[in-house]
């Protein structure tokens, strides 16, 4: 039942159709169930993996935003023939589903035993084809036949063949099939009733023909063809059409025709007018909005997705910082609301209300309604739309907050067919209110600089447009577009801030104003002349709103400003509770902070809430802070809250909780880096090789190795004194980066002061520790029987003490290592046996997966393949989501080997590639354990393969993420 030609060249909204057919890609992942099931990023086709892969996502996609348990899984995936280790088998498959997704960043959790895709609407084209069939049934039934249709047509293009195509039969996609498929006959049995709405009768007869072939007993088609035919002057064939029906129905169902049809047959045969397309003409719709004198840019599905609230709720509130285009956002949605309210669509603006009592007489003078000396002015207002059909928007109510609260209340309840839409930087509170929270644009992310990707963002778009306003010849090149990035993320994508940068652009030029939004409160102030005071300068948009603080919130939101990236409630409270009247105050003013749009709840992390400030706020409360003389100790707090948090999750990284409190100092990111600038600033020794030390799984798990050491290195030049357990182990981490980065001296001169230390306070486990990287380290050198040695003096130590299990565990590791360098398999396998006894009595993941990935290169030398593919596939999977690059080299250098061994030389060569690529930036050389591997996988490729083969597979290698390349070889393996 696909769209004809003809259906789609009648379409004015070229943009849109090519948005609704896929020519435009949306943001991210595009996900398809409209035809075969597909993925596409930036409008080409992901590889998915194999046929287990596309159907584990087409049963995630049946269920997008739920949490489909794994048995249910298991299900779809085997069938009956289920083997036993399913389970594991489920997450492998989500694993690798989820990185071949990863280019988009789609959403693909672990939750509560089950897994759960998180999909925007706009991502997967089923929802947009209800929600365009939707908006397009409620304008055929407001009148609106032309919108109607457009909407509609618009829908149906996305449909591309059978509902889930290729699993339309499957249990798990039957219903969801079944469902979207009656959606879709629904939606062409509307369309056709817009097109004779439109009088378009002569044209959709021979497509009513070809669908009452295909339908024969769907009604409402032969309804539609016998109107299409009578109207066309064809009177004879519409009875004969409904004689065919009824024949139809009397042999396959034994019953009349229903009253409908029966109905159009009388009426045709009495000629009855009412057959005849009424003439449509547009009504004039009464209001007061204002036309707009700049483009509106982005924020259409905001718009959509409001104009479908005010259908089912009466008040809508958009809620959001100071400049963030609530008012603009308002009138859009009203401007496009204006045909669904017969007594017309109004702009109240309030933000110029002195005072709360004037609120009344603002909506009177509005509406044109006159005061009457013995009623309350309000009573009127309530009479007045009693019995309309109206929308009002009450715009910029945050300072008369309470008193549009009461109005909107007693409107609501009087005026039953009333709309209200409040803009304020604070919500309401009523009841029945719906908030809307209304933010900056979409800005590019961190590390886009690409012309095409930085352009494609929301407020990149209107910063670009109000340049050339003033400056139309102003070009995006990719000399300027890392700098245009910049500023929109620097500016948080707040359109006011926006405009009144590219005031600045016009006026300085883009360098000029990147260097500057450093400085946001500065630089921004050549608003425009006609804008309300408070939106003049970037300063007037904030004062307005902290002006409507009071004294204890005032100096809760200037201490938040010491967190970067965003904080916890504990967090808070380290550093606040003194000016808020204990931790219940941090938490009320905290809450007040967020209702009035100036702290942000974060709730990526179902297991923790975070807040965070935009920074252009942060910038502000920064300033307002060091005026209060309280910056250094709130400082010094946030640095103390700091390290006791690290310390808590250092205790934690080597347990099944890894992954959780991983998430949680990765989050913590910038506030670890503030914390460690400002103890050295401060010259506060203790604080910063304690947090410098402690923070070394965090640098070395996600390949941070350059910043770790640098930090490492600030912090261990301080002259002033520390214990030395404590600078020991800061040396012991600085040590292990500089040997992951092959920077042997001085990963020597490390770990030989950190062993003297360790030895000098008779730290016999510290002295474990720091001898287990000086093994590592002559491991790299390639002095293996030292690293015997060294290795057998660190067991020593462990041995039998407590906190020794750690070294010991790696100890042993290592020294499995050797044994395997030196092809002492039975040997190796003896110590990876008592290694993993160590590090799982310890819960330390890491060094289990590791041990996982030498025994797969055993197993693959002694014989067994099958075997040797799925350790190294479980020891990779204990690294998931991290941006291991030292494990991921050497599982690239592993599987390398083993695609070597198996002739393929180009996948091998591939691997090696990717592996280079990966450790080059980061200074990071190849194990030494893999070295002679790779030396003798070259030398394979050399002889069997062409030069130009052998550097097509070195391209192919670069050429994708290193995580992307691996993923893909271990599950062909």
């Amino acid at each position: 039942m696909a769209l004809t030609s003809r259906c789609l060249g009648e379409l004015t909204d070229l943009t849109l159709l090519r948005r609704a057919m896929g020519e435009e890609s949306v943001e991210g992942v595009e996900f398809r169930v409209l035809g075969s099931v597909d993925a596409l990023h930036e409008g080409s086709r992901l590889r998915l993996g194999g046929p287990r892969h596309r159907r584990l996502l087409a049963v995630l996609l049946v269920h997008a935003g739920e949490v489909v348990p794994t048995d249910r899984l298991i299900d779809a995936l085997w069938g009956s023939s289920v083997p036993r280790s399913a389970p594991q088998m489920v997450h492998v498959r989500v694993s690798e589903l989820r990185a071949a997704l990863r280019a988009g960043q789609p959403e693909l959790l672990t939750q509560g035993g089950g897994y759960l895709l998180r999909v925007d609407d706009d991502s997967l084209d089923a929802r947009r084809f209800e929600r365009l069939a939707a908006d397009g049934s409620h304008a055929l039934a407001d009148g609106d036949a032309a919108r109607a249709r457009a909407q509609l047509a618009l829908g149906l293009a996305l449909w591309r063949g059978a509902a889930l195509a290729e699993f339309a039969d499957e249990p798990f996609a039957r219903a969801e099939a079944v469902r979207l498929t009656e959606l879709r006959h629904q939606a062409v049995e509307n369309r056709i009733a817009a097109d004779l709405q439109l009088g378009r009768h002569a044209g959709v007869v021979a497509e009513l023909e070809t669908l009452v072939a295909e339908h024969p007993l769907r009604e409402r088609f032969w309804a539609q063809l016998m109107v299409a035919l009578y109207r066309a002057g064809r009177q004879g064939e519409a009875l004969e059409a409904y004689h065919t029906v009824r024949r139809l129905t009397a042999d396959q169902l034994g019953v009349e025709p229903g009253a409908e049809l029966r109905r159009i047959q009388a009426a045709i045969l009495r000629h009855d007018p009412e057959l005849e397309p009424r003439p449509t003409a547009a009504r004039r719709i009464a209001g007061n909005l204002p036309s707009a004198l700049t483009s509106f840019v982005g924020r259409r599905r905001d718009v959509v997705a409001i104009r479908g609230l005010l259908r089912t709720r009466r008040l809508v509130t958009l809620a959001g910082v100071g400049g963030a285009g609530k008012s603009r956002l308002a009138v859009e949605v009203a401007s496009a609301c204006r045909s669904d309210f017969r007594h017309g669509t109004w702009l109240v603006e309030l933000a110029s209300v002195p005072q709360p009592n004037l609120v009344p007489s603002a909506i009177a003078t509005t509406l044109g309604i006159r005061e009457h000396a013995r009623r309350p002015l309000l009573d009127i207002i309530v009479d007045y739309l009693a019995t309309t059909e109206a929308l009002l928007v009450l715009d910029g109510c945050e300072h008369v907050l309470d008193e549009v609260a009461r109005v909107a209340e007693r409107l609501l309840e009087r005026c039953p067919d009333l709309r209200i839409i409040v803009t304020s930087r604070e919500r309401l509170g009523i009841t029945g209110e719906a908030v809307r929270r209304v933010g900056g644009l979409g800005v590019p992310p961190a590390g886009v600089t690409g012309v095409r990707a930085v352009v494609r963002a929301d407020a990149v778009r209107l910063l670009v447009e109000r340049v050339r306003a003033v400056q139309p010849d102003f070009e995006v090149t990719a000399a300027v577009t890392g700098r245009l990035a910049d500023i929109c993320r620097r500016l948080d994508g707040l359109p006011l801030a926006l405009e009144l940068a590219a005031a600045s652009i016009s006026a300085w030029g883009v360098d000029q104003t990147a260097g500057g939004v450093h400085q946001p409160f500065q630089l921004l102030t050549r608003g425009s002349r006609t804008a309300p005071a408070r939106h003049r300068s970037l300063r007037a948009v904030v004062d307005w709103s902290y002006r409507l603080l009071d004294h204890r919130q005032r100096a809760l939101f200037d201490r938040l400003s010491v967190f970067v990236g965003g904080f916890t409630v504990d967090a808070a409270v380290a550093v606040s509770v003194d000016v808020a009247d204990g931790e219940a105050g941090v938490l009320d003013g905290l809450a007040r902070l967020v209702d009035k749009s100036l702290v942000v709840i974060d709730r990526t992390d179902p297991a923790t809430t975070r807040y965070s400030m935009l920074e252009t706020l942060r910038a502000y409360a920064a300033e307002r802070l060091v005026a209060s003389g309280a910056a250094a100790a709130v400082r010094t707090r946030h640095a103390a809250y700091t390290l006791q948090l690290v310390r808590s999750a250092r205790g934690q990284l080597h347990g099944r909780a890894r992954a959780m409190w991983l998430r949680r100092v990765a989050a913590e990111t910038g506030n670890l880096r503030a914390a460690l600038a400002w103890s050295i600033d401060q010259r506060d020794a203790a604080t910063a090789v304690r947090l410098a030390g402690l923070l070394y799984p965090v640098w070395e798990r996600n390949g941070l190795y350059h910043e770790g050491r640098r930090w490492l290195e600030r912090a261990l030049a301080m002259e002033a004194p520390v214990v030395p357990a404590i600078r020991a182990l800061a040396l012991e981490s600085q040590a292990g980066l500089a040997a992951i980065q092959g920077d042997l001296a001085a990963a020597t001169r490390a770990v030989d002061e950190a062993v003297a230390l360790s030895r000098q306070v008779g730290d016999r486990v510290g002295v474990a520790r720091a001898m287990t990287t000086a093994g590592l380290i002559a491991i790299y050198t390639d002095d293996l029987d030292r690293a015997v040695t060294i290795l057998d003096e660190a067991l020593r130590h462990a041995e039998g003490r407590r906190g020794g299990r750690w070294p010991a565990g790696y100890a042993l590791l290592y020294l499995a290592y050797v044994a395997t360098a030196r092809e002492e398999y039975e040997q190796a396998r003896k110590l990876l046996e008592e290694c993993e006894s160590h590090l799982r009595a310890v819960g330390e993941l890491d060094g289990l997966a590791r041990a996982l990935m030498v025994r797969a290169v055993i197993t693959w030398r002694t014989g067994d393949q099958a075997e040797a593919a799925e350790l190294l596939r479980q020891g990779l999977h204990h690294y998931e989501g991290l941006s291991h690059c030292w494990v991921l080299a050497l599982g690239l250098g592993i599987a390398a080997e083993l695609y070597s061994t198996r002739g393929d030389h180009e996948r091998a060569i591939a691997l090696l590639s990717a592996s280079q690529a990966l450790r080059d930036p980061l200074g990071v050389p190849l194990m030494p354990l893999l070295a002679a591997s790779a030396d003798l996988v070259t030398a394979r490729a050399g002889a069997a393969l062409e030069a130009s083969a052998t550097e097509r597979a070195r391209r192919a290698g670069r050429s994708a993420p290193a995580d992307r390349v691996l993923a893909d070889a271990v599950r062909d393996l």
